[in-house]
């Protein structure tokens, strides 16, 4: 289970010393400036995420005076905005005089100076980290790990949403420490919840991370951990505990063991505007397994709780741990005690109170312990699955960066493919359709040419496929099925050289498939994520049956098919299906196309993969989900929006097995057949002058209930007379009759958004007839009006 929550380490502060901080006011005296941005993620994190190379603080001081302009930038998607955009540094993740403490006449931008200077520190030894990681481990002495354990603490306290509310004493989260809260702000003289919090985030900056334990020791020795979580619970907090508030850094300290994880060769990690501090996981019922702290692409600093030891296996059961990085084992630190005793004497000597360990710690022999942590490499799966923690908390006011465009779109394509996630991800649709827009296409091989006499015949074709296709023509080798053969040519061919036989075929492919993907309306929610394979053999009856449908299909999507009788020119052709269907298994919007070409297209095509597809334990799970939800989900504004998620979700996300799905192609296909037919007759005007075509007619999701009802109840009505056989179901309160009812409006929206491209003019003349006037929209380029 993955949760925000008040008092976690959420997002962060300044970066640089005082002096980079960007200034939007001076005042004429020798004080520090009167208005200043304060990062709460600090700059030295953005810069690692920074557009080009990174400058020297010379060099940017340089650049900036020669133009004005701030020489850093970063990938900023504005989840609000649905934006997508380059924006400097020194204008994000940052709030106006966000640490300015106002009674403090002197230098009001005090805070924001001490915390530049832990953060210089911090900085200093994550640059270290980074140096160290192909050694695999980094050894930190005590006084630098304290350094990192403070720095990733007030991270946690400096969140923008914690400073109105930490300590405002009628907020529900601080009803057991209201009557402290209360008794301290009178007794400080602070007149609000931000002076509090400013009050205590002085102490956390002015107090070294040894004096905060010892004070914390103190409270500890004096009524005991029992007794504090106590007055905790029970809302009995003495008004003279003036440094309780090292109680709180203490368990932060203690409860977690600190950890380094890099990302997966090739895959990067991602910062949202929380990303510092989110906790993740759940024991027993209650909250915060992981802790985490994204710093850089490459690394995440992960502070783990002591329950996930290794020694702590044996006491705690595995049943009650819930957490989506439960499979990644980092190892505790290993440490290095300065006087060469192991850690049981250690232990022995020294640690027998709370107090005895904070002078140990705080001493100059345990000051030059040291720690050596073995930084944990994830695979791909593990980085996905943390980039997916913070992906899961993003909120719709937030915001993201990332450093490669390639690994984000990959990175919010996997989450988005996910069904557990559908709601999170549609914020990032607008980012996924901005992304792709912009990636690079690579070209398709050119086709190899004789260019001169003298070239060597071997050197224009590759010999394992030269081989296998003379084996064919020959009749040396023989397969049980026309497709078991085009298949294994298939396979030969994609790691062999360039051939003009491979090129032909890929020439015609592509035509297919461009077709294909045009006549779609763009809204597939998991395009690129990898599909299950083409079987390599099927039964002789099914391959007749495919090749007999695919190659017209092909042919009418605009691919040039031979047609000739010989055996090379019937294998390329059936070599062209198998590479077009691989090709279109992959890609969720051509496959849909693909499956509503015909009504005879659904049965064929399922049965070229075995059972329990991806897309087939997509459509289980959402439909399910929905299901249960049906009845209290408030997140559909109407039917019609929730049948549109479904087709997008469960009838656009790949290959499917199951007879749910191929029920919802053949009813698609049936109903575009039917309204085909239908819609060759002329048109009254002003129908008969306007374009039947409009390529980029995009249906919108979200219209009124009365609308969703009114349109629904009229297509089916229209269905009903004109598509042979065909009754609107009812419904009902079991699964079967919801789904049943839930496909025909799935079907709809999909032969909906058929028309709008291709019969548009059509479909104005029919909803023209039964809207009476309403103020209805049902696509994105146009206005509200009596008609579409």
């Amino acid at each position: 289970m993955t949760r925000r929550r008040r008092n976690t380490p959420k997002q962060q502060a300044r970066t640089e010393p005082a002096g980079e901080a960007q200034k939007t006011d001076s005042s004429p005296s020798s004080c520090a400036p009167t208005t200043q941005y304060h990062h709460f993620i600090p700059r030295f994190i953005l810069r690692r995420f920074q557009v080009g190379p990174v400058k020297s603080k010379t060099e940017r001081q340089r650049e900036f005076r020669r133009t004005g302009v701030d020489p850093e930038y970063v990938h900023y998607y504005d989840i609000a905005t649905g934006s997508l955009d380059i924006r400097p540094i020194g204008k994000v993740y940052g709030v106006p005089n966000f640490y300015q403490d106002v009674r403090n006449t002197y230098n009001i931008n005090e805070l924001e100076e001490k915390l530049a200077d832990l953060e210089r520190h911090a900085a200093s030894i994550i640059m270290d980290l980074h140096k160290s990681l192909p050694q695999g481990t980094f050894t930190l002495n005590r006084r630098s790990l304290e350094l990192l354990r403070k720095f990733l603490f007030i991270m946690h306290y400096r969140n923008v949403s914690c400073s109105n509310t930490y300590f405002q004493a009628d907020h529900p989260e601080n009803a057991t420490s209201r009557q402290w809260i209360e008794s301290f702000m009178k007794a400080k003289d602070i007149q609000s919840a931000v002076e509090f919090w400013l009050h205590v985030l002085r102490y956390y900056l002015d107090a070294s991370h040894s004096d905060i334990m010892r004070d914390a020791a103190e409270l500890v020795e004096k009524y005991g951990e029992e007794g504090l979580q106590k007055m905790i619970t029970e809302s009995h907090i003495p008004p003279d505990l003036e440094h309780f508030p090292a109680y709180t850094y203490h368990t932060h300290a203690n409860n977690y063991f600190f950890s380094i994880w890099e990302a997966a060769e090739g895959e990067e990690f991602i910062v949202t505007h929380n990303a510092f501090g989110l906790w993740e996981g759940l024991a027993g019922g209650s909250p915060d397994l992981h802790r985490i702290f994204i710093v850089s692409p490459r690394i995440a600093l992960i502070l783990r709780n002591i329950l996930l030891r290794p020694e702590m296996k044996e006491f705690v059961k595995p049943l009650s741990l819930m957490s989506s990085l439960l499979n990644v084992n980092p190892a505790p630190p290993t440490p290095i005690y300065a006087s060469g005793e192991d850690g049981v004497h250690i232990n022995q000597v020294h640690f027998q109170s709370a107090q005895s360990m904070a002078r140990y710690r705080s001493s100059q022999e345990g000051g030059n312990d040291s720690f050596m942590f073995k930084i944990t490499k994830l695979s791909r799966p593990q980085t996905l699955e943390l980039n997916f923690v913070a992906l899961v908390n993003v909120k719709k006011t937030g915001s993201l960066t990332f450093l490669s465009r390639a690994s984000m779109l990959r990175t919010a394509r996997a989450f988005r493919s996910l069904p557990a996630n559908f709601l999170t991800s549609q914020l990032l649709v607008p980012l996924i359709a901005q992304l792709t827009a912009t990636m690079e296409t690579p070209p398709l091989q050119a086709p190899v040419a004789v260019l001169d006499q003298n070239v060597d015949a071997l050197t224009l074709v590759d010999v394992v496929l030269y081989v296998l296709l003379m084996q064919i023509c020959t009749g040396s080798r023989q397969f049980e099925t026309a497709y078991d053969r085009a298949h294994l040519v298939f396979r030969i061919m994609e790691k062999a050289k360039p051939t003009s036989f491979a090129d032909e075929i890929s020439r015609e492919v592509e035509k297919a498939f461009k077709v294909c993907k045009d006549s779609e309306d763009g809204m597939s929610f998991a395009e690129g994520v990898s599909f299950a394979p083409l079987l390599p053999s099927i039964p002789n009856e099914l391959s007749s049956q495919l090749f007999q449908f695919m190659i017209p299909c092909m042919s009418r999507l605009g691919a040039v098919m031979s047609g000739g009788e010989g055996i090379l020119e019937e294998l390329q052709d059936e070599v062209a299906v198998v590479s077009f269907l691989a090709r279109a298994s992959s890609s969720p919007a051509v496959w849909h196309a693909l499956s509503c070409t015909s009504p005879q297209a659904p049965e064929i095509l399922s049965r070229l993969f075995k059972k329990g597809t991806p897309a087939d334990g997509c459509f289980v799970s959402f439909t399910r989900s929905m299901y249960r939800e049906r009845a209290s989900s408030s997140f559909f504004s109407s039917g019609f929006h929730l049948a549109y998620s479904l087709r997008g979700m469960c009838g656009m996300a790949g290959p499917t097995t199951i007879a749910v799905s191929q029920s919802y192609y053949q009813l698609t296909a049936s109903i575009i057949q039917c309204l085909s037919r239908t819609m060759l007759g002329s048109l009254p005007e002003p129908y008969a002058l306007q374009p039947r075509e409009r390529p980029k007619a995009r249906l919108i999701y979200k219209i009124p209930e009365e609308h969703s009802e009114l349109l629904f109840s009229n297509m089916k009505m229209i269905l009903r007379k004109s598509l042979p056989g065909y009754e609107p179901s009812p419904g009902g309160d079991t699964l079967g009759q919801t789904l049943q009812k839930w496909i025909e409006e799935m079907a709809i929206v999909g032969c909906l958004a058929w028309l709008g491209k291709h019969r548009r003019n059509h479909l104005d003349f029919i909803l023209d007839g039964f809207l009476q006037g309403m103020n209805f929209k049902l696509f994105e380029d146009e206005e509200a009006t009596g008609s579409t």
